[in-house]
């Protein structure tokens, strides 16, 4: 059966939301005041929700409500409450980030259909099937897809999918950037992203230790906004079912601008015509442009992705546009009203009765008082005409009044007008209400933590992720009990090394061609490793269906709440890392509960963002398609931003990598950890200019050996460990 196509439109405010849903739009996506990933818009109280709700379902649109950030134990109850509010007030969905959310709305609350965000990073057939045995309603899958990729996907799965096709781009992989984060303390996973991709940079030669010369500073990360509107007839030809505009921190000109040009482009492919969408584009690139691009679903060496710039500029029209959108932004716009019929039937000595449908539903309200005769003031039709039609309050229109009434029968105005209201008001009940759940109600938070006992006193581990074949020689048994290689070393060249446990390293993007290595070299995987670190969902699904390695999931699965570990436990993981984003509360309740290995990233130089593109094709002019491998630049360049720190960079597998510029480290306070009952403690050697001294002295810590200090003052951070994410 053909799936059908919906147009999904953002609103931060109320005024944003009647213009998606007036101009045309098939679903809107918003967020309460907590718990959702713009936490800067303006967001909606229960009160306004419910009316967003009740008002979107009578126009034939759905919400979609966004949960869409990473929660701890100490808030995650309060979220789970939200949805139940949510769920009783017959949201349409939920989008969700969070799996250990995922998790418990489907224990507690499944029949409210959840949405998976693109801060899930899903990017294959593998992370989409991944979720199979939780039945999410759709899949936004990542925007760095193009459509072979998403051609791929779709053949080899049968959940509805999801794409952007409009607005802002994030540079790096959603779900997988700590550069906000860690430079200023607010957590894109959080909401409250600061935007340093917007930020001017420059580029450092680290072989030649100076800056580039002849290259201006500049915003060499942000990316121009989205427009997929040229290749939108083939992604509905795809399969694809949702289209979803980005920008809920933007006004409802913009809203109503890109909402009718895709609208337009929608409705051309599905009926064939072709009316011309060029004026429609214009006004909605007025409406906010940092330049248009098409690249991530078409790559051309022609498309340059990089803006140069971080602010948008507006069209010299935008006044004119906000003035033409101001009646599609209000409560009773003229605009999308719903066809009303009438049938009044007004007979002498009988109460009056009005029949209303909107073509969906149906009511029948009579007036208090019975009709009269009048032949001096009779109830004409003009007069009934009049009354019925006073429609400007609500969000109908009268498209047909049948009348049947006695010679010289009287009714008052005001019982007229009544019968007007009461229907109208009837309808649009009937209509706030599609789904007919039962309702949750309030869930209790010992219901929610009700876990058994799980395991206790660890006897902390040293575990070590090394990035090349040369620091094999690191690995020393009777200090480190783990080691972890990436798979695209010579896994052979680990098989004689005496180590307690080794573990294949997978990164958390992966490609096609990554995926046929893996397959490729499964059976010397199984030979020399006991397990494997997997950062993505996909490469999770990928292991489960094809190998019997035991799986660690690793830092970049945002591990910081007690439900994503047991949904990953269940999904089969024997361990996982806790995300960089989790401090030293949140491990100690998390490994309270959880009965699964857990290791933190004791000391590394954190990788900040992850991204497709490559700013250093700016130095190059190379578009990002070439052959990376040779690139002179792929693994010399630094960016500096504004303060004078330096952010090591490195292109590897056609993905950019960034990294912070001091490591992330509990050296000198290993013992908390401890006490927090964490099994073991990661050393990640890239970067690192003296690897063997951090892996004695990290030895020397969990161990309890006061060793010399290793570390310098203002060279590392304790990151969010030891206080509290925004």
């Amino acid at each position: 059966m053909k799936k059908q196509t919906e147009l999904l439109a953002p609103a931060g405010s109320m005024e944003s939301f009647y213009a998606a849903v007036n101009s045309g739009a098939d679903s809107v996506y918003l967020g309460g005041k907590l718990f959702n990933a713009r936490q800067n818009s303006q967001n909606f109280d229960n009160e306004e929700m419910k009316h967003i709700i009740r008002y979107a379902h009578n126009k034939g649109v759905k919400v979609y409500v966004t949960l869409n950030i990473v929660l701890k134990d100490t808030e995650i109850a309060d979220a789970l409450n939200y949805a139940a509010f949510l769920h009783d007030n017959d949201a349409d969905a939920v989008i969700v980030q969070d799996l250990g959310m995922l998790f418990l709305i489907k224990r507690f609350i499944p029949g409210l259909n959840v949405n998976m965000s693109t801060q899930a990073s899903v990017y294959d057939e593998f992370g989409v099937r991944f979720f199979d045995e939780f039945h999410v309603n759709k899949v936004i899958m990542a925007r760095e897809l193009s459509v072979e990729n998403l051609r791929e996907t779709i053949k080899n799965t049968d959940t509805d999918l999801e794409v952007f096709i409009h607005g802002a781009l994030c540079t790096c992989y959603s779900g997988q950037c700590y550069m906000s984060s860690f430079l200023g303390g607010r957590s894109g996973n959080r909401g409250k992203c600061a935007q340093p991709c917007r930020l001017s940079y420059s580029f450092y030669d680290r072989q030649r230790k100076s800056e580039v010369e002849d290259f201006e500073t500049m915003p060499v990360l942000s990316l121009k906004d989205f427009n997929a509107g040229a290749s939108l007839g083939e992604l509905i030809d795809l399969g694809i079912s949702t289209f979803k505009i980005e920008g809920r921190m933007k006004g409802p000109e913009y809203t109503s601008a890109v909402v009718e040009y895709y609208r337009q482009i929608i409705d051309n492919h599905l009926s064939g015509r072709k009316e011309d969408t060029a004026a429609l584009e214009k006004k909605a690139i007025s409406t906010f442009s940092r330049g248009y691009t098409n690249g991530y679903l078409k790559p051309s060496k022609e498309d340059e992705m990089f803006a140069r710039t971080s602010s948008g500029v507006k069209g010299d029209d935008i006044e004119d546009i906000q003035e033409e959108t101001k009646d599609k932004a209000t409560e009773f716009s003229a605009f999308r009203r719903n066809k009303l019929r009438f049938e009044i039937i007004l007979k002498i000595g009988e109460k009056a009765v009005l029949k209303a449908t909107d073509g969906s539903n149906h009511t029948v309200v009579n007036s208090a008082e019975a009709c009269e005769t009048s032949i001096k003031n009779p109830a004409t039709e003009e007069i009934i005409k009049e009354q019925l039609g006073k429609l400007g309050n609500t969000i109908y229109e009268l498209e047909d009044l049948k009348i049947i009434k006695d010679e010289d029968v009287f009714l008052r105005k005001s019982t007229l007008n009544q019968l007007r209201r009461e229907a109208t008001e009837a309808l649009y009940q009937a209509g706030a209400i599609v789904h007919q759940r039962k309702e949750i109600g309030a869930i209790p938070h010992s219901s929610i933590f009700a876990f058994t006992s799980a395991k206790k006193n660890p006897k902390p581990k040293l575990s070590l992720k090394i990035n090349s074949a040369d620091e094999i020689s690191l690995i020393d048994s009777m200090k480190v009990k783990r080691v972890y290689m990436p798979f695209q070393l010579d896994a052979a060249s680990l098989k004689n090394i005496e180590v307690d446990e080794k573990y294949l390293w997978i990164p958390n993007i992966v490609s096609v061609s990554d995926y046929k290595v893996l397959a490729e070299n499964m059976k010397l995987y199984e030979e020399v490793f006991g397990g494997v670190c997997i950062n993505n969902i996909g490469t999770l699904q990928f292991f489960k269906e094809n190998s019997s390695l035991r799986i660690h999931c690793g830092p970049f699965f945002n591990v910081i709440n007690s439900f994503s570990a047991e949904l990953l436990r269940k999904k089969g993981a024997e361990g996982f890392t806790f995300s960089i984003e989790a401090n030293i509360r949140d491990m100690e309740s998390i490994t309270i509960n959880t009965s699964l290995n857990t290791e933190v990233v004791a000391h590394a130089y954190a990788q900040l963002m992850v991204m497709k593109n490559c700013p250093m094709s700016m130095l190059k002019n190379c578009k990002n398609l070439q052959d990376c491998d040779k690139c002179q630049y792929k693994d010399s360049i630094s960016l500096k931003d504004r303060k004078g720190v330096y952010f090591n960079v490195e292109r590897d597998r056609r993905l950019t990598h960034i990294y912070n510029s001091v490591p992330l480290t509990i050296l000198d306070r290993a013992d908390d950890f401890i006490r927090a009952g964490i099994d073991y403690f990661m050393v990640d050697t890239k970067y690192l200019e003296e690897p063997e001294e951090i892996i004695d002295a990290m030895y020397c810590s969990i161990n309890g050996v006061r060793t010399p200090a290793v570390l310098r003052e203002n060279s590392f951070t304790r990151g969010h460990y030891l206080k509290n994410i925004l």
